[in-house]
């Protein structure tokens, strides 16, 4: 046989062997991006879905958040709303994780993973649980994989681990899942303050007016001077974008409050906040409330007021020569704030709850009165 038969008999079974490899790809390759999902059929029952569990090493229960009547709820925080963005955020990463790569199915190099069986006390993942879906899922979230988006699974219960292309949330304290706003009131509404501290002076902080730059002090002691004429204006921004570190049952504080406040806004706004210190934490508790008389006091005259209040006359005059009514361009008008209604919607979420916030925004609303003297 000649050497040019030789060589196209090698290139003919160098294309089969390719053929080859190229069909049985086809063959084994998932037959839909849907057979490359974790978990093909849990968007489909997303609105099913009741309760989430994580479970740490050696079966111990370290997080439940459970769908109530108003929400979803963090059931080691009495029940405090859950943050539903967070919720939102892991539950979706398993509805859309796709496995990148089959890893391994011994037991022994499972470790390598973090994927043990949870029961194991030295299991390097976490377990997470959701009840509501036909198959309840289980699935054990082990390590981060280098360098990429991605995390080692494996599902409870059967012996093979993937890689997924997902990053699982696997926080399991219950503080991190817990919904961190608790009132925001911008610093241009803030009209005044009346703070008592252990210990210190009680005194009281106004503005006469919203132009106001600085608030003016009241109860200094005689003799004595403000630091500087800003000095007390930190409550400008006291409960503005005020968020909880942590929350407890107002039924589980029992030591007397060490400081007290009472925020008021040009618009009507009454904030009282307690405040207590422990082990080098800051606890506040807060109730609102609707004082129509201040917010009477410091009324904003809108164009509809100065024109019920304009005399007749002068309106007629302002009319002559105008086109009608009906053909001038209609203005957008901001919608008026409802403080009644914002004070009702805030005490049903602050009811019942002591918060723990950051030191900084705790100082703030609480800062003694000889933090703002000249020394």
């Amino acid at each position: 046989m000649t050497s040019k038969k030789l060589s196209i008999l090698a290139v003919v079974a160098l294309l089969a062997v390719v053929a080859g490899l190229w069909l049985g790809g086809r063959q084994t390759s998932p037959a839909s991006s849907e057979a490359a999902t974790l978990y093909p059929d849990l968007k489909k029952e997303l609105g099913s879905i009741t309760d989430l569990r994580i479970v740490k090493a050696g079966g111990t229960p370290a997080l439940e958040v459970k769908k109530g009547d108003n929400g979803w709820v963090v059931v080691d925080r009495h029940n405090y709303p859950a943050d539903e963005a967070k919720l939102r955020k892991l539950i979706t990463s398993l509805t859309e994780a796709k496995v990148l790569e089959e890893k391994t199915s011994n037991p022994e190099s499972y470790k390598a993973l973090g994927v043990e069986d949870i029961s194991n006390a030295a299991a390097g993942g976490v377990q997470l649980e959701l009840d509501g879906p036909k198959q309840p899922i289980k699935v054990i979230v082990g390590k981060q994989a280098q360098g990429a988006q991605s995390q080692y699974v494996r599902r409870a219960g059967e012996p093979k681990s993937w890689l997924v292309n997902k990053s699982i949330d696997t926080s399991s304290s219950a503080d991190q899942w817990l919904r961190k706003d608790v009132i925001d009131v911008s610093a241009d509404r803030v009209q005044s303050a009346e703070v008592t501290v252990e210990k210190s002076k009680p005194y009281s902080v106004s503005k006469k007016t919203r132009a106001d730059a600085d608030f003016a002090v009241e109860g200094l002691p005689k003799g004595k001077e403000l630091s500087s004429p800003s000095a007390a204006d930190n409550f400008a921004t006291a409960l503005a974008g005020l968020t909880l570190s942590d929350v407890k049952a107002a039924s589980e504080v029992t030591d007397p409050p060490s400081a007290r406040a009472t925020i008021r806004t040009f618009d009507g706004l009454v904030t009282e906040v307690t405040g207590w210190k422990k082990d080098d934490k800051h606890f506040v508790a807060l109730k609102t409330s609707y004082d129509a008389a201040l917010a009477d006091k410091f009324k904003v005259a809108t164009a509809d007021t100065e024109k019920k209040d304009a005399p007749a006359d002068a309106a007629k005059k302002e009319g002559e020569g105008a086109p009608p009514a009906a053909d001038k361009p209609a203005e957008a008008k901001p919608a008026a704030r409802n403080v009644e209604e914002e004070s009702a919607k805030a005490n049903a979420q602050l009811n019942g709850w002591v918060y723990e916030v950051p030191a900084y925004k705790y100082d703030a609303i609480f800062k003694p009165l000889d933090e703002l003297i000249k020394k």
